[in-house]
């Protein structure tokens, strides 16, 4: 009967790890889905700036916000602060592309740039995410 129990004891424990595991390889490709929507998105906003298109300017920012918006939430749950602040500057400077004039739209696209070069460093090494 001892026995049994610890045998059940060891089968819910590994059970609860490997779910533990998958849910954060989902948590996980969830992350990089909103890196690439910014990525995608931040070229196709650098280049909607440069030819002064403003529907794809509204629509590209949108989605850099957006994704900006959902990787602060990410982080504020991981407790870290500095990264939580890099992607609400990113949203903000995002948000603020459509209504901007064009120095400051340049301005705000530096920002941006910025802001992922600060996360990435400590965040990212080489292709590899980390925590």
């Amino acid at each position: 009967m001892l026995m049994t129990m610890r045998k059940a004891a060891i089968f819910i424990s590994a059970l609860a790890f490997s779910a533990f595991g998958l849910f954060a390889q989902d948590e996980l490709a969830t992350y990089q889905t909103w890196m690439k929507t910014a990525a995608g998105a931040n070229g196709a906003l650098r280049a909607a700036v440069t030819a002064k298109d403003t529907a794809a300017i509204t629509e590209n920012s949108t989605k850099m916000a957006e994704a900006f918006d959902s990787m602060a939430k990410f982080w504020a749950t991981k407790h870290k602060d500095d990264a939580v602040k890099f992607a609400e500057t990113a949203r903000d400077a995002a948000k603020s592309v459509p209504t901007a004039s064009p120095e400051e739209q340049t301005a705000a696209l530096a920002k941006i740039g910025g802001t992922c070069r600060g996360c990435h460093t400590p965040y990212r090494d080489g292709s590899k995410f980390k925590e």
